[in-house]
């Protein structure tokens, strides 16, 4: 509208000063000005609203407040590019009781309603993305949620609570369980175990992220959510475009909460991480030997990182040890950390390359670390109080404590070994192993006290 205004003074002004010629060309030109803004404005505002309700809903319905659908994949698929997807508080994880949703346009998807609609709250009126151990085997895709195609526009996911702990498998035997914590140790990719709300038996935990980027062409926001309980990654993928996610929990993540890379073969994508909290980041395995950090930085992608806290990584809270095969490429990328809070992370707040197969650094140190461009208002803390009492103790206390242990039995002198080395046969022994804590389902309901726990940093109450 600035234009316009500009426009119709300079008409009123000269009014005087021009010959009509002159002031009817003026005149038309503001016109095609309102003209071409209201067209401009119309775009922007011509998407369409559908209503998603699990509980009011049904898949026969048009969509609308009065008929919402019953199932948000249901909504996604019939929606147009640009749509906004409202959804009521519910459980949703795909038709069919899937294990994922696909999203494959330029859309936005906002959680927290009413049934009615009528008000928004995303703690109150829960959307929830929350899988049970029925849903695995229907689950295809490497992603809860799965964005792919558009090409172009922009996928927005406002308010989503995602959390896949009722879908993973715990130790059926009980082990790697501290006091007080909810569950036993998860089980490795692909082996069953206890699992469900109530840890019924025969469950299976799949190679699942919460959200995976299957590397669409569009600018990606993603803020208010929670990502809680996954056992393969927070967000994961490749995409071209620009992201942003903001004011986000992620809590009890193997692998790493953070791990995008661009996938233009010349140009930088761009990532801010901003006012997230992330905590308990689990490693690959139960021996705690790699993996297990906060953000990653990737390959082909400027990375932007301000007022989070980065806590209690099994390795360090941030990695930045994606070195891009071209010198040059390499030199242009952009990263940065600001303002954040590092909490407890076991053995570094960043791994970078060098020392041995890692050199890890602490953040009192972060302003000698040349990969990061701007590093202010950085600091560590290791007081559990300024969480105001949010974190789950009992969990907190099993982290600190987590531990592996090998014990080898094997003796080559013994009848049976010596009997197969003289056959030319390989000697055997045995080796028990344990965690006394790994990837363990942290508490839902404590999960979501995190936001807001920390004033001015990390996730906010949205």
């Amino acid at each position: 509208m600035k234009k316009i205004l500009t426009l119709l003074l300079a008409f009123a002004v000269t009014t005087t000063a021009m010959g009509q010629g002159r002031l009817g060309g003026l005149l038309n030109k503001a016109k095609e000005a309102v003209s071409s803004e209201a067209k401009s404005d119309n775009k922007a505002n011509s998407g369409n609203s559908i209503y998603v309700s699990n509980l009011t809903g049904s898949n026969r319905n048009d969509g609308t407040k009065a008929k919402p659908y019953k199932n948000l994949q249901k909504a996604i698929d019939n929606a147009q590019a640009g749509d906004v997807i409202l959804v009521a508080q519910g459980n949703y994880f795909g038709m069919l009781n899937s294990g994922n949703i696909v999203i494959d346009k330029p859309l936005t998807i906002m959680g927290g309603y009413s049934d009615d609609f009528s008000t928004r709250d995303i703690l109150k009126y829960r959307s929830m993305v929350q899988p049970d151990a029925t849903s695995n085997g229907t689950a295809k895709g490497g992603g809860t949620i799965q964005i792919k195609g558009t090409h172009g526009g922009e996928v927005v996911i406002d308010g989503l609570l995602i959390d896949r702990g009722n879908s993973v498998a715990y130790n059926p035997a009980g082990k790697g369980k501290p006091e007080g914590v909810d569950s036993p140790m998860m089980q490795p990719i692909g082996t069953a175990g206890i699992g469900g709300a109530n840890f019924e038996e025969k469950v299976y935990t799949t190679e699942t992220s919460l959200i995976y980027l299957d590397n669409p062409t569009c600018n990606i926001t993603i803020r208010n959510c929670a990502f809680v309980n996954s056992p393969n990654y927070g967000i994961r993928g490749m995409f071209k475009g620009k992201m942003e996610v903001d004011n986000c929990i992620f809590i009890n993540i193997r692998m790493a909460a953070m791990e995008v890379s661009g996938s233009h073969a010349t140009d930088f994508c761009e990532v801010k991480f901003t006012n997230n909290t992330v905590l308990f980041s689990w490693s690959r395995l139960k021996d705690m030997s790699d993996m297990g950090y906060g953000f990653r930085y990737m390959n082909g992608v400027h990375s932007y990182l301000d007022h989070n806290i980065i806590g209690c990584s099994i390795f360090s809270g941030l990695d930045r040890c994606r070195i891009d095969s071209n010198a040059a490429r390499e030199r242009e990328k952009i990263t940065t950390c600001e303002n954040s809070l590092f909490f407890l992370n076991k053995q570094a707040d960043i791994c970078l390359p060098g020392g041995g197969m890692f050199l890890r650094v602490w953040v009192k140190d972060f302003e000698d670390v040349e990969q990061l461009a701007e590093v202010a208002g950085n600091r560590s803390v290791t007081d559990p109080s300024i969480f105001n009492g949010a974190l789950n103790e009992p969990y907190l206390k099993g982290f600190i404590n987590a531990a592996y242990n090998e014990k080898t039995n094997f003796d080559p002198n013994s009848g049976a070994n010596v009997f197969r080395q003289a056959m030319g046969m390989n000697m055997q022994g045995t080796i028990d192993s344990s965690a006394s804590m790994f990837a363990n389902r942290y508490p839902f309901e404590d999960a979501l006290k995190l936001f807001g726990a920390v004033q001015g940093y990390g996730a906010q109450l949205p």
